[in-house]
């Protein structure tokens, strides 16, 4: 099935336990994104997959991301619960570079010392921006790009998670993504 905005992120119940993959792979979003935050370009991306996407594949799980940091904070229906031993397997528990002490900020950190949110940080990569132009235009170290990519991968991971806790993973995703369309 489709998933409402997008051309290349689909969803199906019997594949991935019904989380998003892009079309006519099994790679899922979070996995580019671990990629990407590896400080690798969009080619070196492209190629670690053996060149099964490309640029808007890539751009296209950047705003997978964005949405999902959206879901989490306005869906109500949707609330990772997930055991503190598994998150700290997942991804990193701790950062150096986000500031998200603050709960009302929990989906849309900043980076420390900054007004830059992790949001700032994703839409810049989803205009095609390499890590290293991130870095220069919103005046952050590059350590701060790495972690806001980590850390919108880990909310996917924490998205995805939730998604066990329903009978229909897949109808909830697309569900989940209407209603942000909505907004």
């Amino acid at each position: 099935m489709d998933l409402p905005g997008y051309d290349y992120i689909v969803v199906y119940k019997d594949i991935h336990f019904g989380r998003p993959h892009i079309a006519g792979t099994l790679i899922r979003p979070e996995s580019v994104l671990y990629e990407l935050a590896k400080d690798k370009t969009f080619d070196e991306v492209s190629k670690t997959f053996y060149n099964q996407i490309n640029l808007k594949q890539i751009k296209e799980c950047i705003k997978y991301a964005i949405d999902v940091m959206k879901i989490l904070k306005y869906y109500k229906k949707v609330k990772p619960k997930v055991p503190r031993r598994l998150k700290r397997k997942l991804g990193p528990t701790s950062y150096a570079f986000i500031d998200k002490e603050n709960e009302n900020n929990k989906y849309e950190p900043t980076i420390k010392n900054s007004n830059v949110k992790v949001v700032d940080v994703l839409n810049k990569l989803y205009e095609g921006k390499e890590i290293s132009q991130v870095t220069e235009e919103l005046s952050i170290p590059k350590e701060a790009v790495i972690e806001s990519i980590l850390y919108s991968a880990s909310l996917i991971d924490d998205f995805h998670l939730s998604l066990s806790d329903f009978k229909d993973p897949a109808s909830v995703v697309i569900e989940s993504f209407n209603y942000i369309r909505k907004k």
